[in-house]
């Protein structure tokens, strides 16, 4: 079944994608299509990779279909991956198209769909790193209502890869500075909890239109801005929900360790629908030992608190997103065991550490 690419959606680091029909039947639904260069194909080989052992996991993640070479008369010969084609396009695109920030309450629905694939890609042992609007899909349903998939796992990290690259694996990391946690960015530690702090960011920006930290260094990198950048609090909204505040400090925990996970964040009353949320913060029988029934933002969610199950309905086809030419890497001299508090700053202080050779776009650094 040949698949004909008739536009250009966008380009990347690492190619483009494109837009295909299929002409021998046109009844079936477009698709997306990511090439790159066959000699630069290992992102798209790795993200195939991943997306064929995430299938069937979770309907918020972009779908997979084939992979396939072909050439290209500008490219030459490229490896494509044929994915799922997103009418709605991104979150970004979203934002736009309803003033720059959502209601509170859509705002709660989408963190719940993007935390169920979260969980789904936490649970098989990856970590996104790259979690941001941009890379949130928006696919229309049926029914009118709207599905959100994550999509782009070019930068995902993958169960062993540490082991694999030793030592130097800890001091390199990919991702957008806007989003990434204390720790990935100034000491490249990868774990699930970089994706929780990429999240909260994504519920600010959701919230505000604007996003929750703040570049205060110019576009120029060094130790001291570099410090500044991530000892900042996030801005929380002022006219954020109370139940939505504690969310966010769950998610902006300054020690990784204490972040909640994508499956404790499931169960807050947050994004728990109304009647879940109901049940959680007023009837639940008998609390645990330690547990206040009456104060929902303890450090741990009571045993009694399940995620709903997902919705079996697998929406229609979309489109997928491409690696941004935002996403960056970063270094360190040394990985440290927590970024926790205000104090760690005078030790960061003490290290040698050099930010300037690293290739960030003055894009993402605003």
């Amino acid at each position: 079944m040949e698949w004909v690419k008739v536009q250009v959606l966008g380009k990347g680091s690492y190619g483009l994608v494109s837009l295909a029909v299929n002409f021998e039947d046109p009844s079936l639904p477009f698709i997306a299509i990511k090439s790159s260069r066959l000699r630069d194909s290992y992102s798209l080989e790795k993200e195939k990779r991943i997306l064929e052992d995430l299938e069937g996991s979770s309907p918020h993640i972009i779908m997979f279909l084939a992979d396939t070479i072909s050439f290209d008369e500008e490219l030459g010969w490229v490896y494509d991956l044929l994915l799922e084609y997103a009418p709605g396009g991104n979150l970004s695109d979203l934002l736009k198209n309803r003033g720059g920030c959502l209601p509170e309450y859509d705002v709660q629905d989408c963190t719940r769909m993007i935390l169920k694939g979260l969980c789904s890609i936490h649970e098989k042992g990856y970590v996104h790193c790259d979690l941001k609007p941009a890379n949130i899909l928006v696919v229309p349903r049926q029914d009118g209502t709207t599905c959100l998939k994550i999509a782009d796992f070019g930068l995902t990290k993958e169960p062993g890869e540490e082991m694999q690259y030793k030592y130097s694996y800890v001091f390199k990391f990919r991702g957008t500075p806007l989003y990434m946690s204390p720790e990935s960015f100034l000491c490249g530690e990868i774990e699930s909890a970089l994706d929780i702090w990429s999240l909260g960011c994504i519920v600010v920006e959701m919230l505000t239109g604007k996003p929750a930290m703040r570049w205060v260094g110019g576009h120029q990198m060094n130790f001291l801005s570099g410090c500044d950048f991530v000892m900042q609090d996030p801005n929380i909204p002022e006219n954020m929900s109370d139940m939505g505040e504690d969310f966010l400090r769950k998610c902006f925990a300054r020690n990784p360790r204490e972040r909640w996970t994508a499956e404790m964040l499931l169960n807050h009353p947050y994004v728990l629908p109304e009647p879940a949320v109901m049940s959680a913060t007023i009837s639940l029988p008998v609390p645990p030992d330690g547990w206040n029934s009456q104060h929902w933002d303890s450090n741990v969610p009571p045993p009694e608190w399940r995620s709903q199950p997902w919705d079996s309905n697998v929406p229609p086809a979309g489109w997928c997103s491409f690696s941004s030419e935002n996403s960056l890497s970063s270094s360190c001299s040394q990985v440290y065991d927590t970024v926790c508090n205000e104090t760690t700053q005078q030790r960061w202080q003490e290290k040698a550490w050099n930010l300037e050779e690293d290739a960030y776009m003055a894009g993402a650094l605003v």
